[in-house]
């Protein structure tokens, strides 16, 4: 995957957080603020725990980071999988966040 290839997936990885986040306040009544910056992307909860998401361009990975592990992702050609699991992103996501999550159709 070429640097452009992996920036445009980053990208759409940062708006289907964004929005996914988005339904959660909206549908769920839950705090939970999203500060983008650059190639990382923070979540934070009302409790103060913290999700980081993090664009590893030289490596072309997404590495996610919480209070319970790390884990860091590669693209598989129809999704992010953790390099030691295979579990995909968004499933780690709803794990970490303990909110369930249904993977983004785009």
């Amino acid at each position: 995957m070429t640097e452009s290839e992996f920036l445009d997936r980053v990208a759409s990885v940062w708006r289907d957080i964004e929005t996914r986040v988005d339904q959660w306040v909206q549908q769920l009544d839950v705090d939970i603020e999203v500060n983008p910056a650059g190639p990382v992307m923070e979540l934070e909860f009302a409790s103060g725990r913290k999700i980081v998401v993090n664009a590893q361009t030289p490596m072309r990975q997404v590495w996610l980071a919480s209070p319970r592990g790390a884990w860091h992702f590669s693209w598989t050609g129809d999704m992010w999988r953790d390099t030691r699991s295979a579990a995909d992103f968004w499933s780690v996501l709803s794990d970490q966040a303990g909110i369930e999550v249904n993977r983004p159709l785009s």
